[in-house]
């Protein structure tokens, strides 16, 4: 752990790190398979332990491979990648490819390689990497299990999928802007900083016309009667027509015959100097 402190290692790389050096194992593994099968079909070449250990070997590791580099990335298969478990595995296969560059090497040296002897060597100094590498991925799962001790998760593997630059308050697939312009105010007025920003307010800049005037003035009862008529004159307004049949014509117009209804009085009436006189009608009645 202090060592990659020391580095200044980014928790952040260790998942794709540890992929990467899986996959380089992967790919001497593969070589060495190959070099085998050349090893084995070679003239007066001898198949025992010592070779057919690291032909083997490359067949067991592949459920290591598995578990180490896919395990910890993705969520359901999480909680086996076990930091404990992955140092221990690493550590493991790193002392199972010792063994299998040792035992290329022993059979290189006990003369069995008959006219593949090349091929042999070479199988060797690829071994030798592959111990490497096994050392290196032994390395980062150890940073992994103190990183786990101090922090209760895996380095890097939480945050994978993650993206760093989406604001978590917008959405994941938005159009808008993910740096400071996001919240930059809208202007919905292309031309609203053109002129007026920095004139007062006049409420007399929109001209001398008055805002209510003859023809805008409101009347609630345009249809009212002439306000010299008397209502107490005797005199009722009749509809020419009934308003059911004519619903645009004014039921307060004057005819001579037809029914006769009853028009309100008019408020200018009551100017005029004249006695108050109470329509016609039979006030002989009284209430006992």
């Amino acid at each position: 752990m202090a060592l990659f402190e020391k580095l200044d290692f980014d928790p952040e790389k260790v998942p794709n790190t540890k992929l990467g050096i899986h996959i380089a194992q992967a790919v001497l593994a593969i070589v060495i398979f190959i070099l085998e099968i050349v090893l084995f079909r070679a003239t007066d070449s001898v198949i025992n332990g010592n070779n057919g250990w690291p032909f083997g070997l490359c067949f067991l590791s592949i459920p290591a491979w598995l578990y180490l580099a896919m395990a910890p990335r993705f969520e359901r298969t999480r909680k086996i990648a076990q930091a404990h478990a992955m140092v221990l595995m690493d550590t493991i296969f790193a002392i199972l490819w010792l063994s299998a560059f040792a035992s290329q090497a022993a059979y290189n040296t006990a003369n069995s390689c008959g006219q593949g002897c090349a091929v042999s060597k070479a199988i060797v100094g690829i071994s030798f990497f592959e111990i490497l590498l096994w050392a290196a991925t032994t390395a980062v799962s150890v940073y992994t299990l103190r990183y786990y001790q101090y922090n209760g998760n895996l380095p890097g593997y939480e945050n994978l999928g993650k993206s760093k630059n989406i604001d978590p308050d917008k959405a994941a697939f938005s159009m808008a802007p993910h740096d400071e312009e996001a919240y930059a105010p809208v202007n919905m007025d292309d031309h609203a900083d053109d002129h007026h920003n920095d004139t007062p307010y006049d409420p007399d800049s929109f001209g001398s016309r008055p805002m209510f005037d003859s023809d805008t003035a409101y009347r609630p009862h345009s249809t009212s009667p002439a306000p010299h008529e008397n209502p107490f004159d005797n005199t009722y307004r009749t509809p020419s027509h009934s308003p059911l049949n004519e619903p645009y014509t004014d039921p307060y117009a004057t005819h001579s015959t037809g029914p006769k209804i009853y028009a309100p009085p008019v408020a200018e009436d009551y100017d005029d100097g004249r006695p108050a006189q109470f329509p016609s009608g039979n006030y002989d009645r009284t209430l006992h």
